[in-house]
């Protein structure tokens, strides 16, 4: 979970729109949240990542459902209320469920800051406070069938790469051809971590804080020379996105 910023409301979601689609739910229970300028939206926000997990939202049968931060079933005059949609996955839905945020609040990431109330260790989430442990339970972030496998999987791949590019970057040094195809890699490697990509809140805590090699790569590229405007650029967006 990464913090995100809530764009304007689309201009077709006019106060009289919205009273009209509250009123039409209200009357018969209707989706009416399920308009493509709304669910269109949505996806820009989050890159196309469920809000809570960070799953990629319509592939691999991971198809995107608008959630209601306040549940629409105790709070219907938010039930297209801009700021209280979000874009999730299933799992993180059906568990959430009719879950009180007014009751037992979770993070918001609209409004939160995930790396106040949440901090990762070995690709699962754990508690910086009451807020953090609702918001694990509430969405079931360690989940290991949906979330917990496919993080592991994903970032022992990364650091396996980045391992492996470390090692070729000093095999190349001076040969100008292969080092710049390395640090490319090394870059993209990185990049796959950001915010932009599935799980970067997961993948940028474990390359930053949990990989050996990669303070000692940040190091090595420092020492040479090598550590350019846009690997700083990397390292910044990572640290956004790490709840260490």
């Amino acid at each position: 979970m990464i913090k995100l910023n809530l764009p304007e409301k689309p201009e077709e979601l006019t106060d009289e729109v919205e009273q009209q689609l509250i009123a039409e739910y209200k009357a018969d229970k209707k989706p009416v949240w399920r308009k493509k300028y709304i669910i269109d939206l949505l996806l820009k926000m989050s890159n196309n990542k469920c809000a809570f997990s960070e799953q990629e939202l319509n592939s691999q049968s991971a198809y995107m459902e608008v959630e209601h931060f306040k549940p629409k079933s105790l709070y219907e005059d938010n039930v297209v209320r801009w700021g209280n949609l979000l874009p999730v996955c299933k799992k993180c839905n059906v568990t959430k469920g009719d879950w009180d945020v007014d009751q037992r609040p979770i993070v918001n990431p609209l409004i939160d800051y995930p790396c106040n109330h949440l901090f990762v260790r070995s690709f699962r989430f754990y508690k910086k406070d009451e807020k953090g442990q609702n918001t694990i339970a509430a969405v079931a972030l360690n989940d290991r069938n949906h979330f917990v496998t496919a993080r592991l999987k994903i970032g022992i791949c990364i650091g396996d790469n980045l391992k492996a590019c470390f090692k070729n970057l000093k095999n190349d040094l001076g040969n100008s051809i292969e080092e710049c195809k390395t640090l490319s890699m090394i870059k993209r490697r990185l990049k796959d971590c950001g915010s932009k990509k599935p799980y970067s809140a997961v993948l940028s805590t474990y390359i930053l804080y949990e990989l050996p090699e990669y303070k000692e790569m940040e190091r090595f590229l420092k020492d040479h020379d090598l550590w350019d405007d846009e690997f700083q650029e990397i390292k910044k967006n990572l640290s956004f996105c790490a709840l260490p």
